[in-house]
């Protein structure tokens, strides 16, 4: 897997949050000097709740050039920034198959995508429809939600969470390649979750004192990470205590941060499981861009 792409898929509906995640993917394309696939999925089925005026958009679209339907996609991207970009309209059942199957056809290392869509039911679909991608996707996805905030000044802050796992390792990783080509910094975060337990036990949470040497081990075992990853970027730690996906959720603070990177698999065994919900928690209510890494 690229650790910094060289094709990057993004997709899009043509709504104000699609527009967002591409801006993001054109500028991304221009730091890593990669070349864009614009993608828009043309749902077979016809959808009672799609407005009619973006039916007959599209349709039009359809009917176009090559030169026109370009020109409409990338809304002269190209000759804004000069990252070279080509249009795709694809016909798909759904979306977020037809996305994957894309990125996999067109040899794409990445995929930028918004997490939320035009109104109606389109709008509350395109989340699931990224948590999707997200799930089954074979390379990295760069999700946008609608209130995300981007740095106009570029991706400076990276944000890690890291539960010491092999796949949070390869998160951090892309992070670090991320962060040297983009001149950026990464803070590594680790969350000590205290362990909740039904009323019945009539225990609540870990003792004090254990949560304390929890974080102790915690703090040291980043600092050696960070050690070893500050010859390469300058890099931060944090330890946190609380459940995962709040804590990351409340941590990727836009003020401090311009994109966290996590992975979407960790531990073995149950953790394993979960970790995966954690993410796509974390990515339905992240308010800045958010880079998932498969396991």
């Amino acid at each position: 897997m690229a650790l910094i792409p060289k094709t990057i898929l993004a997709a899009t509906d043509f709504s104000e949050t699609a527009d967002k995640a591409a801006r993001l993917a054109r500028e991304l394309g221009r730091r890593f000097d990669a070349h864009i696939q614009m993608l828009h999925v043309v749902v077979i089925l016809d959808d009672a709740h799609l407005e009619e005026e973006h039916r007959r958009h599209l349709d039009e679209l359809m009917e176009t050039t090559g030169e026109t339907r370009r020109t409409v996609m990338e809304n002269d991207a190209e000759a804004r920034t000069g990252v070279d970009i080509t249009s795709h309209l694809v016909r798909g059942i759904a979306p977020g198959e037809t996305i994957v199957e894309s990125a996999s056809n067109l040899g794409s290392e990445l995929i930028v995508m918004g997490t939320h869509g035009r109104r109606g039911l389109s709008h509350l679909l395109l989340g699931s429809v990224a948590e999707r991608v997200v799930r089954t996707s074979a390379v990295p996805v760069l999700t946008v939600r609608s209130d995300a905030t981007i740095n106009p000044d570029g991706i400076r802050r990276i944000l890690v969470p890291h539960d010491f796992s092999e796949a949070s390792a390869i998160a951090i990783g892309h992070a670090v390649e991320w962060a040297r080509t983009l001149e950026a910094e990464i803070t590594l975060l680790h969350i000590v979750e205290p362990v909740v337990y039904p009323e019945f036990y009539s225990v609540d949470v870990l003792p004090v004192d254990l949560i304390g040497r929890l974080k102790s081990r915690s703090e040291e075992a980043l600092r050696k990470v960070a050690t070893e990853l500050a010859e390469a970027v300058p890099t931060h730690t944090a330890v946190a205590v609380g459940r995962a996906a709040d804590t990351i959720t409340s941590y990727a603070d836009p003020n401090e941060f311009d994109l966290v990177v996590m992975a979407t698999r960790g531990l073995s065994g149950l953790e394993h499981v979960l970790l995966g919900s954690v993410a796509e928690s974390v990515l339905r209510r992240c308010r800045v861009p958010m880079l998932t890494i498969p396991g």
